[in-house]
């Protein structure tokens, strides 16, 4: 098995992002129902909305998860600015912010 292969690597992350979201069938909705009410224009991170959501918790692996399948639906479009980000265990690293188009 070739340790190097990015079309094999990011096969494996689709497929294990894939499973995640079928193990909380409730929540991958809700969620994609939460980004299509963002206001036409809104701008930022998975953590924002980590922030305020009121609905039910999902597994950690969720969040980006369910946040990556928006991008690729086209919900949400990456940006080039980066922010730190605030969350205890995200240790301040940076992420891209995001607008809703």
């Amino acid at each position: 098995m070739d340790e190097f292969d990015l079309e094999k690597s990011r096969s494996l992350r689709d497929g294990g992002m894939e499973s995640v979201m079928q193990h909380n069938l409730p929540f991958k909705d809700e969620f994609a129902r939460y980004i299509d009410n963002l206001p036409h224009g809104w701008t930022g991170t998975c953590e924002d909305i980590r922030r305020d959501w009121a609905g039910p918790r999902p597994h950690p692996n969720a969040w980006g998860a369910c946040w990556n399948a928006a991008k690729k639906r086209g919900q949400l479009i990456e940006l080039a600015t980066k922010v730190s980000m605030t969350a205890t265990k995200s240790h301040g690293r940076r992420t891209h912010l995001h607008r809703k188009p």
